[in-house]
């Protein structure tokens, strides 16, 4: 998307401002993406506190910032990666408080 007084492609705050105002679906694509790429990083911050502000886009990029976060912390918290509370830490089950198994 060409901003209207913005010569560069960084996704800088005045940038992302320009894209939930006036950016269509193609001129979001690429905002996703950086925004997919890293839920917790600097643009996903920066357009998480421009959505507080009015516009058209800012509850959709809400939403996907929401979502890419939750995919990455269940990605981190996967059942084949989760503590297992009644195992030790090589697997093996560990004994009851009652001597039994």
């Amino acid at each position: 998307m060409k901003h209207r007084h913005l010569n560069h492609d960084r996704f800088t705050t005045a940038a992302i401002e320009d894209i939930l105002e006036r950016g269509r679906l193609p001129d979001w694509a690429p905002l996703i993406a950086a925004i997919r790429a890293d839920p917790f990083g600097t643009v996903a911050n920066k357009t998480l506190r421009l959505c507080d502000r009015p516009s058209y886009a800012a509850p959709v990029f809400a939403n996907v910032i929401t979502a890419a976060r939750c995919a990455l912390q269940s990605e981190r918290v996967s059942p084949e990666n989760a503590p297992q509370p009644d195992r030790n830490a090589d697997g093996h089950p560990l004994p009851h408080p009652d001597g039994s198994r």
